[in-house]
């Protein structure tokens, strides 16, 4: 298996050729994971590049963050599968791009309750704990497809809170 996500077209595990790795500045001290890339990620074969993406790149783009500087991607590297195995290669590209991060932005509830075991509802826009990740920031944030059930005030609001967060750091 190679190291360079350049050369990953394939899951190891499943060998399904939808992966998507992550994208945006390599070096930035700022990651972003989601859940799981939908099939315009799996189309474009970046990260939030679909219309969850779009509300993420509008949300932060008011707050003044071009998401192209930040590090995304998904703790799933394809649609999800029943094959735990496939989550754990997910999981484990995370633990490598995490390294030296700085700060860290989990979203959605699957992503939330994986890295801390809490409900994303209850730590929206908190700062938050896990101990798989050593950097110094954490928090949690709604998934951006809840804005099109209405709850656009939760997005906004942990949203904000991060940017101030990050100030300094991106």
């Amino acid at each position: 298996m190679s190291d360079s996500w350049e050369d990953i077209f394939t899951c190891p595990v499943c060998k399904s050729s939808d992966v998507v790795p992550p994208s945006g500045m390599e070096k930035s001290k700022v990651l972003i994971i989601g859940e799981f890339p939908g099939q315009d990620e799996i189309k474009t074969g970046k990260p939030f590049s679909g219309a969850t993406g779009g509300v993420l790149r509008t949300e932060l783009s008011k707050l003044g963050i071009d998401l192209s500087s930040i590090r995304i991607m998904n703790m799933w590297m394809h649609l999800p599968n029943k094959n735990e195995k496939c989550l754990e290669y997910g999981v484990q590209q995370v633990m490598k791009e995490a390294k030296g991060k700085q700060a860290i932005l989990l979203i959605g509830s699957d992503t939330v309750k994986y890295f801390c075991d809490l409900k994303v509802h209850n730590v929206n826009g908190l700062e938050v704990k896990s101990n798989l990740f050593s950097a110094p920031l954490i928090m949690a944030c709604v998934q951006p497809a809840t804005v099109f059930h209405g709850t656009l005030g939760e997005l906004r609001l942990s949203l904000s809170k991060f940017s101030k967060r990050i100030e300094g750091i991106i």
